[in-house]
């Protein structure tokens, strides 16, 4: 262990993800209710888990529909060492050639243990750290080449992951089942799959099943039901007139950053929004300037 990891303290997110929301979460922590104004911190969407990770609330509730990601985080939160020792020995032996041998073994043998080291290894030396299967489950992602190797998390890192998650209840459930626990005074993190920019771009294969605009309308339906319950909600999403149509009457805000999405070879700059149903009443210092407005009709669209 060196020098540097021996005086990490904070935990981060260990795992890549599209639509991670690390080069952003300190923005969404203004947006969010304080420490101590809120009982439970609810996520249903976890994926990499930033906002979990920089809150570091007292009790939490973390879900997400993907089976193998929530095994992962439950084997770090218990054996975090076991899984450091088990991807030591996938670092001396990666390759391209290596890397396919792995993913051809898919994600679905071995010990939870073995399938959690396979998925972070598959997550840290695949393309761009992309997670995507088809529709049988099958991870499908090529080899990412890089000059100094997958970046693995060191022992300490994944420790201090290991610390932040010993309060957390981990669940593989839909964010309607995840948000059915949701009680008065609970403060709800929803991070979706954002909307394809062409009715023919598909960005959101986290799992055999896409997620598509009868989704996006459920989401909305729970973020209203959330918000009849007593309960504090957030929504990050894409700025798109749609979504601020499904989200009238909430506070929106509109983030001046951009997050590039890409399909059939194209790039696409995508804008960021967040809705609340609480007025974050924010002072940014240092900080990219946002348009918070309450969103009660489609017309004025920033």
């Amino acid at each position: 262990m060196s020098n540097s990891d021996s005086i990490i303290s904070k935990p981060i997110p260990f795992l890549r993800w599209a639509g991670g929301k690390s080069k952003i979460v300190n923005l969404l922590a203004q947006l969010a209710p304080g420490e101590g104004e809120y009982n439970r911190y609810i996520e249903p969407f976890l994926g990499s888990g930033a906002l979990f990770f920089y809150l570091r609330p007292k009790s939490s509730i973390l879900a997400d529909v993907n089976a193998h990601l929530i095994n992962c985080y439950k084997q770090v939160a218990s054996r975090p060492m076991e899984i450091w020792r088990v991807l030591q020995d996938y670092l001396r032996k990666h390759s391209r050639e290596y890397y396919y041998h792995v993913r051809d073994i898919g994600l679905n043998e071995g010990s939870p243990l073995e399938r959690a080291a396979r998925f972070i290894y598959l997550n840290k030396s695949a393309f761009n750290g992309i997670y995507r299967v088809n529709r049988s489950d099958k991870f499908n992602v090529p080899f990412g080449p890089s000059l100094s190797g997958p970046a693995i998390p060191s022992e300490a890192r994944l420790i201090v992951v290991s610390r932040a998650l010993a309060n957390a209840r981990l669940s593989t459930a839909s964010f309607e089942q995840t948000c059915r626990l949701a009680t008065c005074g609970d403060f709800v993190y929803l991070d979706p799959p954002y909307p394809p920019l062409a009715k023919s771009a598909n960005f959101t294969h986290y799992t055999p099943n896409r997620f598509g605009v009868k989704d996006q309308e459920a989401v909305a339906d729970t973020f209203k039901s959330l918000d009849s319950k007593g309960c504090k909600v957030m929504l990050s999403n894409s700025d798109q007139d749609h979504i601020r149509i499904l989200y009238s009457g909430f506070r929106i805000t509109k983030l001046e950053v951009t997050r590039w999405l890409g399909s059939n070879g194209k790039r696409f700059r995508v804008n960021e929004i967040v809705v609340t149903n609480y007025d974050p009443s924010l002072t940014y210092i240092q900080a990219p300037k946002i348009d918070s407005s309450l969103n009660k009709s489609t017309s004025g669209i920033n």
